[in-house]
C-alpha cells in the first residue's frame, strides 16, 4: 500500500520532470562553431538546419535565432531576415501566452517553459536584420530596424518595475542610423549628427556600465558632422571632452566611395548552472517576499517559506561564461586593381555583447533569484510532506526511503534556464574607409592581443562607387 501510495508516483515524477525539465540538446554547437572556426559559413548553417528537432517546439526562437545568424553570416540575407521575423513573431506570441505552463515550470525550472529570449537577445535581433538590409543595399529598411531598438528597449525597460537596467539604448543601433542617415545626403545630416551625438553619449554610459571604451570612430564621426553643420560650439565640447582622441576626418569629398567593414569577433558567452546552498533565513525570505513581483505563484509560494526558517535548499542561478575573442583588432587595407593609390584602417570596437548579457543578467538576477528560492522552497515542502506522511502510514524506515526519493526529485529538476543565443558573436568592430570610386581587394589581418597575426584573409573585387557607402562583414572564431 505504501509502494503504491508514494514510491510509484515520486519515483514516476522524478524520472519525468528529470527529463522534461532538460534544455535542448546543445552537442551540434560544437560542430558549429568548429565549421565559423574554418570560415565555413554555408556547412554550419546546414548543421543548424540538420539539427531542427533537438530545439524542440519549446525552444523554436533558439532556431530561429540561430539559423537567422548563420544564414546572415552565410550572405542569405533575405532569408536571415525572414528567420529573424518569425523569431520576432514568436516573442510576441510567447508574451501572451506565457501564462499557461508556469505551473509547471514552477514546480521544476524554467527550461519546461517556451524560450522567449533573454532582453538583449530581443534586441540583437533587429541590428542582424538592420546589418542584412544595409548588405542588401536596402538603407531605408535597414534605418527603421534601427529604430525599432529604441523602441524596443522602452518596452522591456517598461516591464520592470523598478526600472534599473543598465541596457536602455545601444549605442551600435544609434552609429548604425547615423551611418545609414548619412546615405540620404544632405537632406538628412541633421538626423545623421543628431544620431552621432545619441551614439557617442550612450558609449558614455557603455564605459560605465561595460568597463568598454568609447569608439574613437564615434567621436570622430560626431565632430566631423558638427564642422559640417557649423555647429561650433558643440565641437569644441566634444573635443574637450575628448581630449585624447585626435579627430582625423574633417569631411568625406562627394567624389569618394566608402567602405564599411564590420567583424564579428569570437563566440557569444554560454550559461552554465550556478548551484547554491543556502539556509532560508529572515533575510533570505525577505528578498524573495519583496521581488516576488514576476506571477501569482511566486507571491503565493513565498508565505509557506516561514515554516522553513533555518532548513537548507539548493538553487540553481544561471550565469554567463565568457567565451572572450583573441582578436585585440583587425587591419584592413583596400588595394586597388588598377594600381592607385588604396587606404588602410583599423576596426574598433562598437559593440560588446558578452559584457552586455553578463550585465543584463545581473539586473535581473534578484527577480531570477526570488522565483528559485520560492521554487525550492515548494518543493522542500512537498518532500518534507511527503516523509512526514510515509513515516505515519509505514514507520521510520518508509519515511526515511520515500522521504530520500521525494528530495532526490526536488535536487533533480532544479536546473537554471541555460538557453541562450549561441551563435552570436562575442562583440562587434567596425572600420570605415573612404576611397576614389574602382574596383579593389580587401585585405583582412586579424591581429590577437598579444599582436601575432592569427588570421588572414582576401576578399577580392570590391566595387566602390562615388558617394556610395560599401557594407561588407565577416565573422572569426577565434
Amino acid at each position: 500500500m505504501i509502494y503504491r501510495a508514494f514510491v510509484l508516483p515520486v519515483v514516476l515524477l522524478t524520472l519525468f520532470f528529470s527529463l522534461q525539465s532538460c534544455g535542448p540538446a546543445t552537442d551540434h554547437y560544437m560542430v558549429v562553431d568548429s565549421l565559423l572556426l574554418k570560415g565555413d559559413v554555408i556547412s554550419a548553417d546546414a548543421v543548424i538546419e540538420k539539427n531542427r528537432r533537438n530545439y524542440s517546439d519549446r525552444n523554436i526562437l533558439l532556431y530561429y535565432m540561430d539559423r537567422g545568424m548563420t544564414l546572415h553570416l552565410a550572405g542569405r540575407y533575405q532569408e536571415s531576415n525572414q528567420y529573424l521575423e518569425q523569431a520576432e513573431e514568436k516573442i510576441e506570441d510567447l508574451f501572451t501566452k506565457r501564462v499557461t505552463t508556469e505551473a509547471a515550470a514552477f514546480l521544476t525550472n524554467d527550461n519546461l517553459l517556451p524560450y522567449a529570449g533573454e532582453d538583449f537577445e530581443k534586441v540583437m535581433i533587429n541590428l542582424i536584420k538592420a546589418l542584412n538590409y544595409m548588405y542588401l543595399g536596402k538603407n531605408e529598411d535597414a534605418l527603421v530596424e534601427a529604430r525599432r531598438v529604441d523602441h524596443k528597449l522602452n518596452i522591456i525597460n517598461d516591464k520592470y518595475a523598478d526600472k534599473k537596467n543598465a541596457y536602455k539604448e545601444d549605442a551600435f543601433a544609434r552609429y548604425l542610423a547615423g551611418i545609414l542617415y548619412e546615405t540620404g545626403g544632405d537632406v538628412e545630416l541633421n538626423d545623421a549628427w543628431i544620431s552621432y551625438r545619441k551614439s557617442l553619449s550612450t558609449y558614455n554610459d557603455y564605459n560605465s556600465f561595460y568597463r568598454t571604451p568609447v569608439p574613437a570612430i564615434a567621436v570622430d564621426d560626431a565632430l566631423r558632422l558638427s564642422y559640417a553643420l557649423g555647429q561650433q560650439d558643440i565641437l569644441e565640447d566634444i573635443r574637450k571632452e575628448y581630449p585624447e582622441i585626435e579627430w582625423r576626418t574633417k569631411d568625406i569629398p562627394a567624389n569618394q566611395g566608402e567602405l564599411i567593414f564590420i567583424s564579428y569577433n569570437g563566440k557569444a558567452p554560454k550559461k552554465e548552472d550556478n548551484f547554491i546552498d543556502i539556509p532560508l533565513s529572515p533575510e533570505a525570505i525577505a528578498i524573495a517576499i519583496a521581488t516576488a513581483d514576476e506571477n501569482n505563484q511566486v507571491k503565493t509560494a513565498v508565505r509557506s517559506i516561514s515554516a522553513l526558517k533555518g532548513q537548507m535548499i539548493r538553487i540553481a542561478l544561471p550565469k554567463f561564461v565568457p567565451q572572450k575573442s583573441n582578436v585585440a583588432y583587425a587591419e584592413i587595407y583596400l588595394n586597388p586593381k588598377d594600381g592607385d593609390s588604396g587606404a588602410y584602417g583599423k576596426t574598433v570596437l562598437v559593440e560588446n555583447i558578452t559584457s552586455i548579457a553578463l550585465r543584463n543578467l545581473e539586473d535581473r538576477i534578484l527577480r531570477i533569484t526570488a522565483k528559485a528560492v520560492a521554487r525550492a522552497a515548494v518543493k522542500k515542502i512537498l518532500a518534507l510532506t511527503v516523509e512526514e506522511r510515509a513515516k505515519k502510514e509505514g514507520g521510520p524506515m518508509a519515511g526515511l526511503l520515500l522521504g530520500a526519493v521525494a528530495h532526490a526529485a526536488a535536487f533533480a529538476t532544479e536546473q537554471a534556464d541555460k538557453r541562450s543565443w549561441r551563435t552570436l558573436p562575442d562583440e562587434i568592430q567596425l572600420a570605415r574607409l573612404s576611397v576614389t570610386p574602382g574596383t579593389y581587394d580587401l585585405q583582412i589581418r586579424y591581429i590577437s592581443k598579444s599582436g601575432a597575426i592569427i588570421e588572414q584573409k582576401l576578399i577580392p573585387d570590391i566595387i566602390i562607387r562615388a558617394g556610395e557607402k560599401r557594407f561588407i562583414g565577416n565573422r572569426i572564431v577565434r
